[in-house]
């Protein structure tokens, strides 16, 4: 049961305890808040005694939130988050570009110097200099999550599986191809009669987050038994020399360049991947985020005509779940 008034105080409180969860401890929680462990754990006990109820259990045996605390945790961000909200919703209302911009966008494409994202930064932050900006680098289905947990506010990458409650407009194209790293079989074969003999004989290593065996024909039927959930951990077993993946050309570029790695038969099973945009179905976007994407759109290459929506998890072509 909530306290009579909902104070300032008991705002702060919830705040100090966010921290710290996701801190996972007082001991790293201290930097954040710049306060001793003594004063947010007295604070946290403060809180408990507020709402009746044990958040937290602390200890020698570490921290851990009780089921109890999960839900306080998880209803106190989307109260931080709603907060954030209506503060950028009032500044927007008065065409001030304040706030918050969350972005999450697929992991080591910085090598990438045509991506949007760059450019659409770039320009963003010269004219939204009080924009507070956060970016997320990760995996592709850890975008799609954030966004629908409302952890990021926009997402950028490849997504295959298209989640029901979300939007997907393709804002580009990348050209991906299939390496080989120094060592490999593959590496030197020159005609595509040697190829042809010696791919099946490739062991692929897969990406996780899509199924290759619908975006990648050529994977269909190879032997597989590594598997990686970044483009980094692709390029790491390409480069052992045991395995072919599949790679962004701009992210490979730097190991072609040092004769460590090559595109199996010189671009023979290149690919193009469609970059997307994602974000929530049925929310107004925000002017900071409506500005930010209106410079992504105008900074992206390969650019289709008008959004393309995603469909319900029942009307998506079932090869591609």
């Amino acid at each position: 049961m909530l306290p009579p008034a909902f104070s300032k105080t008991d705002l702060h409180l919830l705040y100090v305890f966010c921290v710290v969860v996701e801190a996972r401890g007082f001991s790293a929680a201290q930097i954040v808040l710049n306060v001793s462990a003594s004063t947010i754990s007295r604070q946290i006990s403060d809180l408990e005694t507020r709402l009746g109820m044990r958040l937290c259990q602390r200890g020698r045996k570490g921290f851990r939130l009780t089921d109890k605390g999960e839900i306080v945790y998880a209803a106190s961000f989307k109260l931080f988050a709603a907060l954030d909200k209506f503060g950028e919703t009032v500044d927007g209302t008065r065409g001030k570009l304040v706030g918050r911009l969350s972005v999450a966008a697929i992991d080591n494409w910085v090598f990438n110097s045509e991506a949007p994202v760059t450019k659409a930064l770039a320009e963003f932050t010269r004219i939204a200099p009080d924009v507070a900006i956060e970016l997320h680098s990760i995996a592709p289905d850890d975008i799609e999550m954030a966004v629908q947990d409302g952890q990021a506010t926009l997402g950028v990458g490849v997504f295959h599986k298209h989640k029901p409650g979300l939007i997907y407009e393709t804002i580009g194209i990348e050209r991906i191809g299939l390496y080989c790293g120094w060592g490999n079989a593959l590496f030197d074969a020159q005609s595509e009669a040697d190829i042809t003999a010696l791919l099946p004989e490739a062991n692929f290593c897969k990406r996780a987050y899509l199924n290759e065996d619908i975006v990648a024909p050529v994977s269909r039927g190879l032997r597989s038994n590594a598997t990686a959930h970044q483009i980094e951990g692709i390029a790491m077993l390409v480069l052992t020399g045991s395995y072919i993946g599949y790679l962004p050309e701009s992210f490979a570029d730097i190991w072609v360049k040092d004769s460590r790695m090559r595109s199996v038969g010189d671009g023979m099973f290149d690919l193009n991947s469609e970059i997307k945009l994602v974000y929530r179905r049925g929310e107004e976007p925000n002017l900071v985020t409506k500005t930010f994407m209106d410079l992504l759109r105008t900074s992206a290459t390969g650019l289709h005509d008008g959004p393309a929506e995603s469909q319900t998890s029942a009307e998506n072509d079932p090869s591609e779940l």
